[in-house]
């Protein structure tokens, strides 16, 4: 398995995960995982990072929140080429995003 977690861009340094929970919720077949991972940036400067969580193939992702000072962010699920580009252009533009 590869690593986990939250990483600075471009210097792939791990931020130290503070907290974490799950949650599972069991339907029949079905299994559900809400996980709430907490990580804080401790540096005095705003940090690009990357949150890299492996899954099996037959895995699916349905939802991703995150709260970037005090703000909740919410994700929308698009395919691959567009999530990258409306977060490079997020980026640019100066506000905060995840992908």
């Amino acid at each position: 398995m590869s690593e986990a977690g939250l990483f600075v861009v471009g210097k792939n340094t791990p931020l130290p995960l503070e907290d974490v929970s799950v949650k599972a919720h069991i339907n029949g077949f079905l299994v559900g995982l809400d996980s709430t991972l907490k990580y804080s940036n401790t540096g005095a400067d705003p940090i690009e990072v990357v949150f890299r969580f492996p899954l099996e193939e037959s895995f699916a992702v349905v939802g991703l929140e995150a709260v970037i000072d005090g703000r909740k962010v919410k994700a929308v699920i698009r395919e691959k080429e567009e999530a990258r580009q409306m977060y490079d252009d997020a980026i640019a533009s100066g506000y905060s995003a995840a992908l």
